[in-house]
């Protein structure tokens, strides 16, 4: 998806979360929870249909048909209106000091 050098700006109301599950949520409460879908539920991808979010988390997807659509769809939003498609552990990947030597 999207290569990105450098930390990420964080999280905003307009960011969307997909998690595989929805006890994963917990575990990013900067996400508001109106917009973190599963993947599973009401699948993901007919969630985003009709939406122009500027960026989208997601976790590890697993490899089901569904999830294959989901990042059809993802990449459809990337090509169409410039969505950010992120792995959710993009945010935290800057937030520790490097060793120093």
């Amino acid at each position: 998806m999207t290569l990105n050098i450098g930390p990420l700006e964080p999280v905003n109301e307009d960011d969307i979360l997909i998690v595989y599950a929805f006890h994963q949520a917990r575990l990013y409460p900067e996400f508001d929870r109106g917009k973190v879908f599963t993947l599973h539920g009401v699948a993901a991808f007919g969630q985003l249909r009709g939406r122009r979010p500027k960026r989208v988390f997601h976790t590890g997807l697993g490899l089901s048909r569904e999830a294959g659509r989901l990042m059809e769809v993802l990449k459809e939003l990337e090509y169409r209106y410039g969505t950010r498609v992120h792995h959710v552990n993009e945010l935290h990947m800057y937030d520790e000091e490097p060793a120093s030597a």
